[in-house]
Parts: C-alpha cells; sequence; structure tokens
C-alpha cells in the first residue's frame, strides 16, 4: 500500500525537529510494509528534499522568491502567523499549492494521511475521493477552526471527507465537532497522544551514563523546540537563584536559541543547550535527568514529550496549558502548575529537588 502524508512541516533532515513526530508516524508506517509519499512545505533554504527508507519527500513551493517562503518551519506556523501577520498571504498560497500538488501526486496512493486540520486535513479530505483519510487534529488548528470566517463550512468539509479523525483530548474532538455541527456518530475518532517512539535497551547503568554526560547533582531535562509557546525562558526565570544547586540541559533547536542561552547567562543558571537529539543521546538525557520540565504556554497543544517521558518512568513537571491537564492530571510522577507562573514552577522544581534528594541514585 502507498500511503500518501499532506503535512505543513516535515524533518528537513535527519535530527530536525520541525514535524519530527510525523517521522516517527511514516517510519511505523513503513514497517508495516507499506511505503509513505509526503508532501509538505517547501522551506525556504536551499537543500534537496531528504529521503529515508520507503519514504519519499516532496516538497511543495509556494512564494518566489524562495526566501519569501517564511510561513512555516523556523518557530513554527502558529509563531510565525502571530509574529508576521503578512505570512498569513503565504499561508494561503500555500494551501492552493498544496491542493493542486496532492492531487497530481497522491492520485495513485491507496489512503492518506492529513496533520493539521487546515490546510492538511481539508485538502485531503477534498481529494480524498473515498479512500481511507486519517485526519491528524492538534490543538491550534482547532482553535483557528473555530474562529475563522466560514469555519463551520471548512471543519463540515473535513468531516465528511475523513474516514476517522484524531484528537490530542476529549475537549479538542467536542470543539471540533460543535465548531463543525455535526453529530458526533457522524465521525470516527481517536483520542489520544501522537505516537511515540519506544524506550531503547541502553547497556549503560544510570550512573554511568551520568559520568559520561558530565551531569553531576540535581538535573532537569528540557526537551522541545526553541521557540516561546515552549516556555523555556519561564523555566530559565523560575531556576534562577536557585536555593539548591540545579541544572538543566536543554534538548532542543529553535530559532530563540542565541536569545535563550544569552538569558541563561544573565541569569546564571547552569544551562547546557544540547542542540536537537534524537537516538542514543536523546535515551540517556532521558535516563540521566532526574526529572523533565514542560513549561508550555496557553497556546500550546499536547507535547509529545510528555509520554516519551511517562514511558520511561522520568518524573515530570508541567504546566496547566491547552491538553496536558486532560491528559496529564490523574498520573502519577506528574505535577501540573499554572501556565507562567514562575513561582508554582519554582516551588514544584524545589519539591522535586527535595524528593530526588531522599532516593536513592539508581532508579528503575
Amino acid at each position: 500500500m502507498n500511503v500518501g502524508l499532506v503535512t505543513t512541516g516535515f524533518p528537513r533532515f535527519e535530527g530536525d525537529c520541525s514535524g519530527s513526530f510525523l517521522l516517527t508516524v511514516a517510519r511505523g508506517i513503513v514497517e508495516q510494509g507499506h511505503t509513505v509519499r509526503v508532501l509538505a512545505p517547501e522551506p525556504r533554504g536551499s537543500g534537496p528534499a531528504p529521503r529515508w527508507p520507503g519514504i519519499d519527500v516532496r516538497w511543495v513551493p509556494y512564494a518566489r522568491p524562495r526566501p519569501l517562503q517564511q510561513s512555516f518551519y523556523g518557530s513554527g506556523a502558529p509563531d510565525n502567523l502571530r509574529l508576521r501577520p503578512v505570512r498569513w498571504l503565504g499561508a494561503l498560497t500555500f494551501t492552493a499549492a498544496l491542493y493542486r500538488a496532492s492531487r497530481r501526486e497522491l492520485a495513485d496512493c491507496d489512503a492518506l494521511v492529513s496533520s493539521w486540520c487546515i490546510p492538511s486535513g481539508w485538502v485531503a479530505s477534498k481529494i480524498a475521493g473515498g479512500r481511507p483519510h486519517l485526519c491528524l487534529c492538534h490543538a491550534t488548528d482547532v482553535r483557528w477552526l473555530a474562529k475563522m470566517p466560514r469555519g463551520r463550512a471548512v471543519a463540515r468539509e473535513i468531516a465528511d471527507g475523513a474516514s476517522s479523525m484524531w484528537f490530542l483530548s476529549p475537549g479538542l474532538r467536542e470543539r471540533f465537532l460543535e465548531t463543525a455541527g455535526v453529530d458526533p456518530d457522524r465521525v470516527r475518532s481517536h483520542v489520544g497522544p501522537m505516537p511515540i517512539e519506544p524506550p531503547r535497551e541502553l547497556a549503560e547503568p544510570r550512573p554511568v551514563l551520568r559520568r559520561r554526560l558530565g551531569i553531576e547533582g540535581f538535573t532537569l531535562l528540557f526537551l522541545g523546540r526553541l521557540v516561546p509557546v515552549k516556555g523555556l525562558a519561564e523555566l530559565l526565570h523560575a531556576v534562577a537563584s536557585f536555593p539548591r544547586p540545579v541544572s538543566i540541559r536543554i534538548a532542543g533547536n529553535g530559532p530563540e536559541r542565541d536569545e535563550l542561552g544569552a538569558l541563561a547567562q544573565r541569569l546564571r543558571v547552569d544551562a547546557i543547550f544540547e542542540g536537537w537529539v534524537a537516538g542514543e543521546r536523546k535515551e540517556a538525557l532521558f535516563r540521566a535527568c532526574d526529572a523533565i520540565v514542560v513549561p508550555s504556554s496557553p497556546l500550546d497543544g499536547l507535547p509529545t514529550v510528555l509520554f516519551e517521558a511517562q514511558a520511561r518512568a522520568l518524573p515530570i513537571i508541567a504546566t496547566e496549558a491547552a491538553a496536558i491537564p486532560a491528559r496529564m492530571r490523574s498520573h502519577p510522577d506528574v505535577e501540573l502548575v499554572p501556565a507562567n507562573d514562575r513561582i508554582a514552577l519554582r516551588q514544584a522544581i524545589l519539591r522535586a529537588h527535595d524528593r530526588s534528594a531522599a532516593e536513592p541514585l539508581l532508579r528503575a
């Protein structure tokens, strides 16, 4: 079976954080014996489309000259469009370009997967023609549908053209159905997090991993894109002048890298920027750190890293943002604090520090 994947972002190279979970999805499809053909926005930088076994990535150009293609990648579409509203023009031209490319290049695909309701889900629904179509819905796109002109009509067209839909939380599902004005029985849906990579086996025990990574004492892990919606600046402020020794390993990349590095220096926070990590390095950081912090702003969705940390029994400190409380509130080893509340975040980290000090170094 050949599966067409329509998206607003896909990794431009191995280790790229843009749409990284979709690479996991595509690889999972390939492992089942299928092939995947990806249509995604063409980056503004030069370079050919990447290739992985069984995955054929095809860039969709949407503006010329190429440097004008600024609606996607970088900080991500939500922040790109919010910071410079003129980039909405690129989003509109991409929708038209994606529709044309999908009709042409996905005509021989047996099934479709789309990520983000708009424009990907709408485009895939319009061209599905009765083929199976799974639409992956997030948080920002559902909010946009609820507010945009003709949002109800667009949502209904997505529902009509999707054989199934995937929502991050029950609340997002209800909001989409309310926006579309359709009976819940008409929409076959699944509620849950996006797929994650399962834990890897590592030969080294935790003390050896910590020595190899240069980790000493209580260490927090942040893993995500370095963009405003992920809230790393709030975390740096929360641990500034902390009453106990604490360090942070920051695994991620993005347009705020230099600004956040300067902020960490100015606040005298013991922070090491790892860059984007994957594979064994990522697994080692999960195992070696004492807790992960997910300080998302209210505009974030449901970060996949929460479920990656849960799969490895790593204590989690997260904000009550977007769909996070609905999925995390009942889980052990998860402490939730209000979003953008540095004092509450600081106190939660202090409690995690004290719990870690009371436990043996070796942890399952």
